[in-house]
């Protein structure tokens, strides 16, 4: 009992500036320049929540796949695409990361896997670009290797900006979340298979919506209130 206990430990002492930071306004951190509009033909923002959670994202073969569009993770570690051309064979437009030799299931915390911008949302520095950010996931967890098919949730994050108040919080952006990760500690396997839009809901989101920015996997640590 007292090594189960030292195993959580170190997994959240590894994760723990990571969870701090996510934690405390569900998701901090940077998008890395400008948002800039790619080539990349894509769905509209509109249409895009109906595409999350493809079942395609949770059969194709992760092996057959290239650095640009996923990567299987043996341990807990942030995971960035390595540009925004993410676009694997039965998964469009999506950067896909799958998690193996996940911890066992703890009473002092639940794991999450958080998608979010390259590094988190507090970077964005301008109004603009804040509300033109989009972060969409799905998430399909098989919980023993005997399952035959995945759990499928989605999970949509929305930047708005903030002006901020008092001496704490200053003016930035930050995610305003439709669904929440599932908890994945206990299980065989997460793979998440998330995507980084760049559009005005205010514009109609036409053909200026892009995959265009880099998107990154965190694992964080909820710890539970006893």
């Amino acid at each position: 009992m007292t090594e189960f206990f030292q195993t959580i430990e170190e997994h959240m002492k590894a994760l723990f500036l990571t969870a701090a930071a996510v934690l405390s306004v569900l998701a901090v951190g940077c998008v890395e320049g400008e948002s800039l509009e790619s080539e990349l033909a894509g769905e509209r923002v509109g249409e895009a929540p109906q595409a999350i959670g493809d079942e395609g994202c949770g059969t194709l073969n992760m092996s057959t796949l290239d650095a640009a569009d996923g990567a299987i993770n043996t341990t807990l570690s942030v995971q960035t695409s390595p540009d925004w051309t993410y676009n694997p064979p039965t998964c469009p437009y999506q950067y896909v990361v799958e998690y193996r030799n996940l911890p066992a299931a703890s009473s002092l915390a639940d794991l999450q896997i958080w998608a979010q911008p390259k590094g988190g949302w507090g970077n964005i520095d301008n109004e603009a670009d804040c509300e033109r950010t989009h972060v969409l996931a799905g998430y399909y967890v098989w919980s023993t290797n005997f399952s035959l098919s995945p759990t499928v949730s989605t999970v949509e994050a929305h930047g708005e900006w903030s002006n901020g108040g008092g001496e704490i919080f200053g003016a930035g952006c930050f995610p305003r979340y439709v669904g929440a990760p599932p908890y994945v500690d206990g299980k065989y396997k997460v793979r998440v298979a998330a995507r980084n839009l760049f559009c005005a809901f205010s514009d109609g989101c036409n053909d200026t919506q892009r995959t265009d920015l880099k998107v990154e996997t965190t694992p964080v640590w909820e710890y539970i209130v006893q």
